[in-house]
């Protein structure tokens, strides 16, 4: 007799199978713009197109939608801020645990929350220290 709680439900995301290639080159896309420098010119226009390649690639990680969200909010596209955030999130709750290790799951889900609420709001901080003050207290 099995019970109700032995049995183990995996996320979809268990059953897709990448190939070695893409992974690797997914990865490159990523750490290219978590390594760039922020303040040079074009690094939005090129940091979107290293996601959206990312992606592309490898579509079952939460972390490349919570990045794209907060370009978009860089450039002030809310709805399609709204969108990665979403995805973002809902990968992320799937996996339970984050692909880029660099914060903790718990700090991913914090972040990718704030700016599922910032583009829900339509705003987004012009400044640096605008951004140090985002948080979930209104």
């Amino acid at each position: 007799m099995v019970d109700n709680y032995s049995v183990l439900i995996a996320s979809y995301v268990m059953d897709q199978v990448l190939d070695a290639k893409e992974q690797i080159e997914a990865r490159e896309m990523y750490w290219e713009v978590v390594s760039s420098d922020t303040s040079k010119e074009g690094y939005l226009e090129r940091a979107e197109e290293r996601l959206l390649g990312c992606i592309e690639k490898n579509p079952f990680v939460g972390e490349p939608h919570v990045l794209l969200s907060q370009v978009y909010l860089g450039k002030k596209r809310f709805k399609e801020a709204e969108r990665e955030a979403e995805k973002g999130l809902r990968l992320l709750l799937q996996w339970g645990s984050p692909w880029d290790k660099r914060m903790s799951w718990e700090g991913w889900i914090a972040w990718v929350r704030v700016l599922l609420m910032k583009s829900q709001d339509q705003s987004w901080p012009d400044v640096s220290w605008g951004i140090l003050n985002l948080g979930l207290v209104r």
